[in-house]
């Protein structure tokens, strides 16, 4: 084989057994070892010389979901038909769920021409023509997935076994705090953040709101909890994103503020997973959560926390409404620092960034931007978008989806009709031998070779009729989305569900200036970034304006900008 036949290795270990970061590795042994099996499974296959390697790795996450990152961008070359082979380990490396893992073997990957190799299984979908061994393969799935549960389970009552003990468990310690270099399941004071801990506990219990503590932290530029633990050598692969403008905010005050950590006590449990493989947790009632007293020296004395926490109680608001949903909720944010924008409730309800009210000079604007201004600017880009994908992307695909299902549709006739012929073909030799016109030595060499080529015929009606489905479920969705499309043309505002379905995010900038990133679906302008002027796009705010020169064809192909 040539360079243009492309291999990729996948690496994957678990993230109960990551090690990445931890005594100046740059990986996982896991993964070296890994890394090794596959070259030189490789190396030993002569017919892989001179092909070009690829080698992505997943180190520290569960096989039990595909929410990994490298798994998401090898799928992503597979659908662009920039793979030809994928080698991993086993297939728990590739994934621990047996029924994904298997409809991407049985289906998705002979559907689109990818060979799959699992080494330590002895798996090569080439010697399979499409389909996995049977019994043996899912019978292995199955297990991997309950081996997946059962050590889950292990893993979590052994950890409340040595919470119970008072084993400090936290991947991190709190600022103020450290693992001991000599026991990683004991915390030992770090001065710098316990400094900050011990000032923030004294300015509460003096009387300070946690919204005054958050603007005296900020303007005397205290470094964050993230920022300490950057500092001191500790990172997280959710982490990369930290940077020097990081901003203290309430809720930190607040967790440290009421973080019984600092007395000393070990406290574990107070979120989990519902289930194996999910990465949101849940919190979980105080009656459960594991409590050890005096398990490492505490920073603040009981009588300071209980003074902090009595005047935490003079700011609280008892009656407060629940958190409303808007028509922004979560895909709105401030351009300059990131943070969500606030929504204030009035007559005409208006956004605006309170980051202004935690740090003076942030940069961030200052304006109340009316919701319904932003509603329709968003409005009225969004159905430019729309008719640019309904005259050319939906509809196109959508012709050339329905000729093919036409030729298949006929190409399937005829081949159902050439095995009904083998059938009868059969029934004529059976004939034949039954009135001695034929020995059973004739008779069995003539029905191998008519069975032989009837199941190549099966096998092909097969591979047709799986790629007739395939397309026929394709064009069902396709048809749904179009009509989620067309109700954007046919509706006279913006909607909670068109957001949630077309908008990952908007960030505003000031008053005039805002930038949306789409979330289109594969053939659209998927996360393309489009910027433009909120004075010009919004057609409240456009009498005596003159018309915006950007087409839907600027638009298509990724940013347009409304001048």
């Amino acid at each position: 084989m040539d360079n243009s036949y492309v291999i990729v290795l996948y690496i994957r270990i678990s993230v109960e057994d990551a090690d990445i970061g931890q005594d100046g590795k740059d990986e996982s042994n896991s993964v070296t070892n890994q890394r090794t099996l596959l070259h030189d499974f490789l190396r030993q296959k002569k017919e892989f010389e001179g092909c070009t390697v690829t080698e992505l790795c997943d180190d520290g996450y569960s096989g039990t979901n595909f929410e990994r990152p490298s798994v998401k961008k090898m799928l992503e070359l597979v659908k662009e038909r920039k793979v030809n082979c994928i080698v991993v380990k086993d297939f728990s490396r590739f994934g621990r769920d047996f029924i994904t893992v298997g409809d991407f073997i049985d289906q998705i990957f002979p559907y689109l021409g990818i060979r799959f190799i699992s080494v330590n299984d002895g798996y090569d979908s080439n010697e399979y023509l499409g389909t996995t061994s049977g019994l043996d393969t899912s019978f292995r799935n199955i297990v991997y997935a309950y081996y997946s549960q059962d050590i889950s389970d292990k893993v979590r009552s052994g950890k409340r076994t040595k919470a119970k003990k008072g084993d400090f468990l936290s991947p991190f310690a709190p600022i103020g705090y450290r693992k001991d270099e000599k026991n990683k399941n004991k915390l030992v004071i770090e001065e710098e953040g316990a400094a900050i801990v011990r000032r923030i506990f004294e300015l509460a219990a003096s009387g300070m709101s946690v919204l005054k503590i958050t603007r005296l932290l900020n303007a005397e530029k205290v470094p964050t909890p993230s920022q300490i633990q950057n500092e001191n050598g500790f990172y997280h692969k959710w982490w990369i994103g930290v940077t020097k403008e990081k901003m203290w905010d309430d809720g930190k005050v607040l967790s440290i503020l009421r973080d019984g950590r600092y007395l000393g006590n070990n406290i574990y449990g107070k979120r989990m997973r519902p289930e194996v493989g999910q990465t949101k947790t849940k919190p979980v009632k105080k009656s459960r959560w594991i409590v050890v007293t005096g398990t490492h020296e505490p920073i603040i004395t009981a009588e300071l926390f209980l003074a902090a926490e009595n005047n935490l109680r003079r700011f609280e608001h008892k009656d407060a409404a629940p958190l409303e949903t808007h028509l922004f909720s979560g895909r709105i944010r401030c351009g300059n620092c990131g943070y969500a924008l606030a929504r204030c409730k009035s007559p005409v309800p208006k956004l605006f960034c309170d980051t202004k009210a935690r740090k003076e000079g942030c940069g961030c604007f200052t304006e109340y931007i009316e919701e319904r201004e932003i509603a329709e600017a968003v409005f009225h880009i969004l159905r430019q978008y729309v008719r640019v994908l309904l005259d050319d992307g939906i509809l196109v695909r959508q012709t050339k989806v329905n000729d093919r299902i036409v030729i298949l549709r006929k190409q399937i006739a005829a081949y159902q009709g050439v095995c009904d012929r083998f059938q009868e073909q059969k029934a004529d030799l059976y004939d034949e031998k039954a009135e001695g016109n034929i020995t059973k030595a004739q008779y069995k060499k003539k029905y191998d070779a008519l069975e032989a080529e009837h199941e190549d015929m099966k096998l092909q009606l097969k591979k047709l009729t799986d790629e007739l489905s395939d397309l026929e479920r394709r064009l069902s969705y396709e048809a749904s989305k179009e009509q989620d499309l067309k109700n954007c043309l046919t509706s006279d505002i913006l909607t909670r569900e068109m957001v949630l379905e077309f908008v990952d995010c908007i960030y505003v900038f000031d008053k005039n200036t805002i930038h949306i990133k789409w979330r289109f679906d594969e053939k659209g302008v998927q996360n393309e970034q489009t910027s433009f002027d909120l004075l010009q796009s919004s057609p409240s705010r456009q009498a005596g304006i003159g018309k915006s020169e950007t087409t839907p064809d600027r638009l298509c192909q990724g940013t347009g900008t409304y001048d």
